[in-house]
C-alpha cells in the first residue's frame, strides 16, 4: 500500500480485498491522500461506508466502478422522490442567488414578489406558469388600479426569477419574454415641486424620513441609493458621497456632490449610529433603530400627502429627482456634469462626454451654484387635462 504523486495528481495503491488496484484522488498534499487510503482501507475491511466523508466516498466509488464490482448498498446513490418546485420555493431560491443577494435592487423585487405569489399562487408549481397566466396578472394588476410602469417592473422580476431558474437547470423557458409589456406612455408624467411644498411634506413626515427627502432633494439620489447608502460612502469632509457600482442602477461609479445646507443635516443624523448596521438612514422608533426598507419608506410620503389634503395626481416621492433636474438645468448647470450627478447613461453620448474626466472640484463648484426655488409645483399626467 503506497501513495504516489504522478504529475499534479495523487494516485493511491491499495488492498481493499487482497488484490492491489490503483486509484487516483483530488487531493492536495500528500497527508491528505493518506487520509483518505485509511478511511477507504478502512471502510473496505468493516463492510460499513455509512461513516466516509465526501471526498474519501467519491474515491471509494470510483474505485468499485474502475474495477466493475458490485455497488455496496451503502455506497449506491439513493433516489429520493423529486418535489415539485412552487413558486414561493422558486421565490427564496432567487432572493439569495449570488448576483441577487447582494443586488441593490433586491428590495424592490422582495416588493414586486408579494404581489406575484398573491396573485400566482404560493402553491403554484413553477413548470405550469406560462403566457395566459401573466397575461391573467397584468389584468390583475391593472384592476386593482396599478401603474402600467408598476406591473411592467413586476413582470421584470418574474423574468428575472425564470433566467436564475434556468441557469440553474431547473426551467428551460422564460414565459416572461413571450408577453409584451403594457404601454406606460397612458401614465407619463412631468412634475416640478416648489420648494415650498417639498417642506410642507417633510413637515409632515417623522424626522428619520425628514433626511431622506431633503438629501433626495439636495442631491438627485434614487430611493434605492438612499436606502443602501452606508456612513463609509460620505465624506462630509470633501462634501461627497461615493457610490459603487453595485448601489447604482447604472452599475458603474458614480460621484454626489452635497450642497451645503444638505452637509449640517447629514452631519446631525451621523452623529446617531447603530452596532447592528452602517446604514446612513435608520427607522427610530420606540421599537428599535434599524434600516428603512422600501415599503417602510413608500408610507411616511402617501401618509403627508393625504394629511396635507393635496389633490391628485398627488407628487411621489421619485418626483424629487425630477425637480433636482428641472433646478439644475434652470440654474445654469453644464449638462455633462448634470448627468454624471444624477447617473444616466446614454448610448448616444459622445466620446468625449463618454471619457472626459469631471473632478471633485467642478462637482462642487457645480452644486454651490444650485438654486432651489424655481417656480409653483407642477404635475402633468398624460391623458389628463
Amino acid at each position: 500500500m503506497s501513495v504516489a504523486r504522478r504529475g499534479k495528481t495523487y494516485h493511491l495503491a491499495i488492498r481493499p480485498f487482497g488484490k492491489l488496484v490503483y486509484v487516483a484522488t483530488a487531493a492536495q498534499t500528500k497527508a491528505e491522500a493518506r487520509r483518505i487510503e485509511m478511511a477507504l482501507l478502512t471502510a473496505c475491511r468493516s463492510s460499513d461506508y455509512r461513516g466516509l466523508d465526501p471526498v474519501s466516498r467519491e474515491v471509494c466509488v470510483r474505485m468499485f466502478h474502475n474495477q466493475q464490482w458490485e455497488l455496496p448498498v451503502d455506497l449506491a446513490p439513493q433516489e429520493r422522490p423529486q418535489e415539485e418546485l412552487t413558486l414561493w420555493r422558486a421565490v427564496e431560491t432567487f432572493l439569495n442567488y449570488p448576483g441577487i443577494k447582494e443586488s441593490a435592487t433586491r428590495e424592490r423585487y422582495k416588493s414586486a414578489v408579494t404581489h406575484l405569489v398573491r396573485i400566482l399562487g404560493k402553491a403554484k408549481p413553477v413548470k405550469s406558469i406560462w403566457v395566459p397566466d401573466v397575461r391573467r396578472y397584468q389584468m390583475i394588476r391593472i384592476s386593482e388600479k396599478a401603474a402600467p410602469d408598476t406591473v411592467n417592473r413586476e413582470l421584470s422580476t418574474l423574468s428575472k426569477l425564470f433566467t436564475v431558474l434556468i441557469e440553474m437547470q431547473a426551467l428551460e423557458t422564460n414565459p416572461v419574454r413571450l408577453v409584451k409589456r403594457l404601454s406606460a406612455k397612458s401614465g407619463e408624467r412631468q412634475v416640478y415641486l416648489s420648494r415650498d411644498l417639498v417642506e410642507k411634506i417633510a413637515h409632515a413626515c417623522p424626522p428619520w424620513f425628514r433626511l431622506m427627502i431633503w438629501t433626495a432633494y439636495f442631491t438627485g439620489m434614487r430611493r434605492g441609493e438612499l436606502l443602501n447608502l452606508t456612513r463609509h460612502r460620505v465624506n462630509l469632509f470633501r462634501r461627497m458621497i461615493y457610490l459603487g457600482p453595485e448601489a447604482t442602477k447604472e452599475r458603474s461609479w458614480k460621484r454626489v456632490p452635497l450642497h451645503m445646507e444638505l452637509v449640517p443635516m447629514l452631519e446631525e443624523a451621523m452623529k446617531i449610529a447603530s452596532l447592528e448596521t452602517d446604514h446612513v438612514f435608520l427607522i427610530r422608533d420606540s421599537k428599535s433603530m434599524r434600516p428603512a426598507q422600501v415599503e417602510a419608506s413608500k408610507n411616511p410620503w402617501g401618509r403627508a400627502c393625504e394629511k396635507l389634503g393635496l389633490e391628485k395626481p398627488r407628487p411621489r416621492f421619485h418626483d424629487l429627482r425630477h425637480t433636482w433636474k428641472t433646478n439644475a438645468r434652470r440654474s445654469g448647470m453644464d449638462p455633462e456634469i448634470r448627468e454624471s450627478i444624477m447617473g444616466h447613461w446614454s448610448r448616444t453620448r459622445t466620446v468625449s462626454e463618454r471619457y472626459g474626466y469631471v473632478s471633485d472640484e467642478e462637482l462642487l463648484k457645480a452644486i454651490d451654484g444650485l438654486t432651489f426655488d424655481h417656480g409653483e409645483t407642477q404635475i402633468w399626467v398624460a391623458g389628463k387635462p
